[in-house]
C-alpha cells in the first residue's frame, strides 16, 4: 500500500515526507529591513499521511545560547494555510495552541510563512518565511 493511499482525507500529498530547513527570512514589516544577519538556522519538518507532524529548528545567533524550537502536532489544511495543532512542545505554553502558516510550493521547495507578528527581541512587527527543501 502506498503512502498516498493512506493519506487522511483533506490533506495534500505534496507535504508528505521530511524537509530540511534551507533558510529563514525575517524582516521589519514596515521597512523591509532584514533581521537576523549572521544567524544560522537549521532544522527538519516532517509531515505524515495520518495527519501528524513534527518540527525541530535550531537558531545559532552569535553571542547567544543555541535556541531550539520543537513540537509535535496534528496538521490540517484550509486553502493556502496549514494548521499545526500542537500536542507537545519544548515550550509548554504552546501545547494546545494552533500555529498557522501560509504555504507555497516551488519544485522541491516548501515555503511556510507565519502571520506577521511582534518581535519582542527587536520591538518591531516582523514578517518571516521559512524555506524547506524536500529530503525524503
Amino acid at each position: 500500500m502506498s503512502e498516498n493511499s493512506k493519506l487522511k482525507s483533506g490533506l495534500d500529498a505534496r507535504f508528505l515526507g521530511t524537509w530540511r530547513l534551507v533558510s529563514v527570512d525575517r524582516a521589519v514589516e514596515a521597512t523591509g529591513e532584514a533581521l537576523d544577519v549572521g544567524v544560522k538556522s537549521d532544522g527538519y519538518i516532517s509531515y505524515q499521511p495520518d495527519g501528524h507532524m513534527s518540527v525541530v529548528i535550531s537558531r545559532d545567533e552569535p553571542g547567544k545560547p543555541l535556541g531550539i524550537t520543537c513540537y509535535a502536532a496534528k496538521w490540517s489544511l484550509d486553502g493556502d494555510k496549514v494548521y499545526h495543532d500542537i500536542d507537545i512542545a519544548q515550550r509548554p505554553q504552546w501545547a494546545g495552541t494552533r500555529q498557522v502558516r501560509h504555504f507555497t510550493f516551488h519544485g522541491d521547495m516548501l515555503t511556510l510563512r507565519p502571520p506577521v507578528s511582534m518581535d519582542v527581541a527587536h520591538n518591531v512587527v516582523t514578517n518571516r518565511a521559512l524555506h524547506w527543501r524536500k529530503v525524503v
